[in-house]
């Protein structure tokens, strides 16, 4: 395997994914100059980007995740404010969300907003919910490389805006 290749792992989440493996690795350069708070801030723009895309209205569970973000963001602790395991359980209840429903469409949505949730927590997740959204591409658009290149495209300049 070439570095190339071990660079752009997708850990073992994400199977089956059609990309371009050059701007992969492309944002995953991008990422590891940026610190926590600006890769947690990518995941909410990266988060309405997808809802924007698919024309999915927030469900109570994406709203929390966007604004348990952005309690963490502004370094709200302490009673009643954002911690990383309330990160962590808003993560889990998407990811329930997502093996309960049934539509593929809404099933990425719902991944893609999960891995959002655990950025707070773990800040390579923001990385793990671009690869989500590129599944979602192959889904909305399937065999279509071009698709997938505007896709990273757009990732990338989200990332590079922080």
């Amino acid at each position: 395997m070439n570095s190339a290749t071990e660079k752009i792992s997708y850990a073992g989440i994400i199977k089956k994914i059609d990309d371009v493996p050059d701007l992969r690795i492309e944002l995953e350069n991008i990422f590891d100059g940026k610190s926590h708070a600006q890769i947690s801030e990518y995941g909410l723009r990266l988060g309405r980007h997808i809802l924007a895309i698919t024309n999915t209205e927030p469900c109570g569970e994406v709203k929390e995740c966007f604004d348990v973000i952005k309690k963490w963001q502004n370094g709200e602790t302490g009673k009643g404010f954002a911690k990383f395991q309330e990160a962590r359980q808003a993560a889990f209840r998407l990811h329930r969300l997502a093996r309960e429903e049934r539509d593929p469409v809404k099933v990425l949505v719902l991944r893609v907003m999960g891995q959002i949730a655990a950025t707070p927590h773990v800040k390579r997740h923001a990385l793990i919910a671009s690869d989500y959204a590129v599944k979602l591409i192959n889904v909305l658009y399937p065999k279509d490389i071009d698709a997938v290149k505007e896709e990273r495209e757009v990732q990338i300049e989200l990332m590079k805006c922080l």
